[in-house]
């Protein structure tokens, strides 16, 4: 290691962390992580300027072309390693120290680096002392951070092996608390033993300690049937550490308890852990139920439970063994016997870390230890074994739907399994680090056998991107490959030059079909792409397929492709649907009576606008060209935003002055909630800009996406405990209504800033991270009903005259709080984690009603879910 001294070791885990003083620049690593701004200016700050100086300022220029809107404080931006020996440089944003919440954003940075070097399968990171310099965190915190993290990244850890701790030299100070800390961590694992092995791609782990203290995404408890938690060792220790919330959660969502076998849920509070499992196991003396089946039961449910939830870490303790008076031996063969059939039988396991935890408190714990170690190092299950799982039985229906010839291409609907059919090439939709865990991904993997999984991580060892493709033999399977690809959710959130999500399948699709043209291939299969996980609509899904088909069909000279099949899997739920769409789409693309070229119509004047309220409106909503409101004067909607954008320069913004009865009704609702007797009103000015309103509009259209799949918003006045609808509105006309959307809780707040920020929010929006005061609900663009609140955080110009913007919010999926969180994005839908690594499904806004708050504040994280159309100057 060149240019460094000093060096020490410590596993943390399953890391080997080293602490080294010496220049970070100048280590021999995969990636090294950098302390930068916000605004990715890498020649300001001592540490990221001598970084820039090493790497190159190519990185400079990665970073404004790659981030031209900066990062946040906590997240990162990558870039290559430049003129370094490293791959990539991660350059991490963060602030001055201010107050003790400042280390959470210090958490988030060192955390988002090693998750991020684990998804790039890196195996070796450098990290500098981050924030110890003039950045003035506390050194003592700084290292106890760095070491919680570290311990909570080994849990999940499967590339990641080696972390260096590079401190600069002149700092001794720090050197010495950071090796302190590494000399405790030996001495610590010197009294602690471990044992571990790896059972098909999960790594499974046997530690002593303390349920209550392990880091996991799940842990598993054992207690009473009746769930009180107080009535029972493991439960109480846990409900002691976790809080009252929990006891409270699982008596009102269990009231009548949970037999032998079962288990409860519960978030994790303050427990290390996302959520609690807790089951019911009956004394090894008992008959009826079987101790040992209901055991098998429990740990089978836990385990695909936690697997479908894209858990990663699930710790259990040694079930059964203590008051329950299980025999250690038996304990141990039923869980190993549990552990191994589900990671040798189940294909995509999601799940990386299993640990079972002996509690050292026993007096027995090393013997304890000694038998869960031997049984999980054992050999594979016995196939004689009792433990067995059946899968439900599914009637999947097979036929032929549909055929039609299009050019020279025969293409078939076809209704059934597509594993079954005999072709050259099965396509199949992947994610980006080839997890195939759900629908027909998961049966694909399950037929082709382990090698298709195995070839795909050889061949691309960083996954693949947006609509590359990963050409895999097809093994068990009956055709020759597998072009594997990933697509993106129907409505997810995109930059304006990334391709809509029904562009990137449409483009897939016909990527496939020419490679598999190149490749002298006869005939390919195609699922209903995009039907399942990523909720395309089936008619959008039915017309990005076949408009690739026909792109495809009108560009190839010579033609090997002559079999086109679209299988819909036969014990689909929505069958019918699918095979509606599908079938109507194929024919008129082969009549010619509406040959598709697009997904979706290209020009909206020829379309009718069907009346609000109805789903057909929502998906109008959805694909629309944008255009500007049509009370606009300057940019008008005569074109589109798109057309606008080609002509005007990004923030160029015009004042306009609305008409009378505009302004008098903006008055009024600034009037009637400033509270102030004195406040009048010096002007109000309308604010038109191209760019920003076009980045607001792509928000609105994802919103439309997601209501259109998940169904209704819960408007606020019906969200339970709110205090009603947004009061703001109710003083405005129904021009103003009529030119928002409730269907995604679109509304006008205030926001009121400081004069000398008017005109960069005018025209770059509203950027959180320019707001000086920290916000209660985190970083986000804070919106009030009520003219009063605003004004608390104004600021008056050298005329004593104050602005406060009237702004539109597109809150769509709204999560209420009674307290403070500093949120850094919505909560998930699922669980409420403030940042859940598990589920796709998230809240897209925040409401803090009641509770600590005496206004309700509504908070988006998304600058772009808000458009600042109107200025108010003011006096009070």
């Amino acid at each position: 290691m060149s240019g460094s001294s000093g060096q020490k070791h410590v596993l943390v885990g399953t890391l080997k962390v080293r602490v080294i003083q010496g220049s970070i620049a100048d280590q021999q690593v995969d990636v090294i992580v950098n302390s930068s701004n916000c605004s990715l200016n890498l020649s300001q700050g001592r540490a990221s300027k001598a970084m820039l100086d090493a790497a190159g300022d190519g990185i400079q220029t990665e970073c404004r072309t790659n981030y031209p809107n900066g990062i946040q404080d906590g997240e990162i931006a990558i870039t290559s390693g430049g003129q370094l020996s490293c791959d990539a440089i991660y350059h991490g944003a963060l602030s001055k120290y201010t107050c003790d919440e400042d280390e959470e954003v210090l958490k988030n940075l060192i955390n988002a680096s090693l998750d991020q070097a684990e998804t790039d399968e890196y195996q070796t990171i450098a990290f500098p002392a981050l924030g110890t310099g003039m950045l003035g965190y506390p050194t003592d915190r700084v290292v106890e951070i760095f070491f919680s993290c570290l311990e909570h990244a080994s849990t999940r850890a499967q590339s990641l092996e080696d972390v260096f701790l590079v401190i600069f030299p002149k700092d001794r100070d720090t050197f010495k608390k950071f090796l302190t800390a590494a000399k405790a961590k030996t001495a610590n694992s010197k009294k602690r033993k471990y044992g571990g092995t790896r059972i098909g791609n999960v790594n499974v782990k046997v530690v002593v300690g303390e349920m209550n203290k392990v880091k996991a995404d799940v842990i598993v408890c054992s207690g009473p049937t009746d769930l009180q938690l107080s009535n029972q060792g493991l439960s109480q220790s846990l409900s002691d550490i976790a809080g009252p919330e929990m006891q409270d959660e699982l008596n009102q969502k269990y009231p009548d308890g949970i037999e032998y076998g079962e288990f409860a849920i519960s978030k994790g509070y303050n427990l290390p852990c996302r959520y609690v499992y807790h089951g019911a196991l009956p004394k090894w003396s008992t008959t009826d139920p079987d101790p040992s089946f209901t055991m098998e039961e429990l740990i089978d449910n836990c385990l695909e439970t936690a697997d479908r939830h894209n858990t990663k870490a699930i710790a259990f303790p040694t079930l059964g063994v203590g008051s329950l008076l299980y025999p250690v031996e038996e304990s141990a063969q039923l869980m190993g016997e549990c552990i191994r059939y589900f990671c040798t039988n189940h294909s995509g396991v999601n799940i990386k870390t299993i640990i079972i935890v002996v509690y050292r408190g026993s007096s027995n714990y090393a013997d304890v230890f000694e038998e869960f170690k031997k049984e999980l190092s054992g050999g594979p299950l016995a196939a004689s074994g009792s433990h067995k799982l059946q899968a439900l039985p599914v009637t999947v229906v097979s036929r032929q739907s549909h055929s039609e010839q299009i050019g020279n291409l025969t293409v078939s609907l076809q209704v059934g399994n597509i594993i079954k059919h005999q072709v050259d090439v099965i396509v199949n939709s992947v994610g980006s680090d080839f997890s195939m865990s759900s629908g027909t991904a998961a049966a694909i993997q399950a037929a082709a056998g382990p090698g298709l999984l195995r070839e795909l991580e050889q061949n691309y060892p960083r996954g693949i991107k947006e609509g590359q493709i990963a050409v895999a033999k097809g093994f068990n399977l009956r055709c020759k490959e597998v072009f594997n690809g990933t697509l993106s959710p129907w409505y997810s959130k995109r930059s304006s030059n990334v391709k809509l999500p029904e562009e990137i399948l449409e483009e897939f699709v016909n990527a496939c079909l020419e490679q598999a043209n190149k490749r002298n291939h006869n005939s390919i299969a195609f699922p209903a792409l995009g039907t399942g996980y990523h909720k395309f609509p089936a008619d959008v899904a039915a017309g990005s397929i076949v408009a690739a088909i026909n792109r495809f069909s009108g560009q190839q000279k010579q033609q090997n492709i002559k079999d086109i099949r679209v299988v819909l899997y036969g014990g689909s739920n929505d069958l019918s649907t699918l095979e509606k769409e599908f079938k109507d789409t194929i024919s008129q693309s082969s009549s010619g009576r509406n040959a598709i070229n697009s997904p979706v119509p290209v020009s909206p004047a020829v379309r009718s606008v069907p009346p609000r309220g109805t789903p057909s409106y929502l998906q109008y909503k959805c694909t629309e060209s944008q255009r500007t409101p049509s009370y606009w004067t300057k940019i008008t909607p005569k074109k589109s935003l798109k057309d606008w954008n080609l002509q005007e320069r990004s923030g160029k913004y015009y004042f306009l002055t609305p008409d009378q009865q505009t302004y008098n009704c903006i008055e009024n609702a600034f009037q009637s909630t400033i509270g102030h007797t004195n406040a009048q009103v010096v002007s109000i000015q309308r604010i038109e800009n191209a760019s920003l309103f076009m980045k607001y509009g792509d928000e609105c259209q994802r919103l439309f996406r997601k209501v259109t799949v998940e169904g209704t918003f819960t408007p606020p006045d019906r969200i339970p405990q709110s205090y009603g609808p947004v009061k703001v509105m109710s003083f405005l006309n129904q021009q103003f209504k009529d030119h928002t959307h409730s269907e995604i809780n679109e509304y006008y707040f205030f926001h009121a800033t400081k004069p000398d920020l008017v005109d960069v929010i005018c025209g770059q929006g509203l950027d959180s991270r320019l707001a000086n005061e920290r916000g209660r609900l985190g970083t986000g663009v804070y919106g009030a009903e009520e003219a009063n609140k605003s004004h608390q955080y104004a600021g008056c110009d050298q005329q004593n005259r104050y602005p406060m913007f009237l702004v539109r919010m597109g809150l769509g999926d709204i999560f209420l709080t009674q307290r403070e969180v500093r949120f850094k994005r919505p909560p998930c839908k699922v669980c409420t984690t403030n940042v859940c690594l598990n589920h796709q499904e998230l809240h897209d806004s925040v409401m803090a009603n009641g509770g600590a708050f005496s206004h309700r504040e509504f908070v988006v994280y998304d600058r772009n879910q808000s458009y600042p159309e109107y200025l108010i100057w003011y006096t009070v």
